[in-house]
């Protein structure tokens, strides 16, 4: 889940990528984090129960939603292309690691960033 302000898609890893899987990157385009662990746990558990009830929730036997955090940041790397003219200036968004364009949320979650 993105901590900056919980806006985003989920983004899954079936198991936590191993230090020789991550490419270290300095860089001054980063966004840091404003969500509190105890905040940012409130909205993870909405958006996994959302993804729950949307796939199924019946199918589920003994449920258990817990919450852990684990140790470190992991930042994704995202494109972004600029449209547009005079005032107006729009952007889209690309997921850099899956290459696929990413939708509304993400353009405005930018835009905004861009614009503050």
């Amino acid at each position: 889940m993105d901590a900056v302000d919980g806006s985003l898609d989920l983004f899954e890893f079936r198991t936590m990528p191993q230090e020789d899987e991550l490419v270290t990157v300095q860089t001054r385009n980063c966004l840091s984090g404003k969500l509190r662990e105890g905040p940012a746990q409130l909205v993870l558990r909405d958006k996994v129960l959302r993804i729950v009830f949307q796939q199924g929730f019946f199918k589920l036997r003994n449920a258990s939603l817990e919450i852990e955090a684990t140790a470190g940041e992991i930042h994704l790397p995202y494109w972004l292309g600029f449209y547009g003219a005079n005032n107006s200036l729009r952007c889209r968004v690309i997921d850099a690691v899956r290459r696929r364009i990413e939708g509304a949320k993400a353009s405005a979650f930018f835009e905004q960033w861009l614009a503050a």
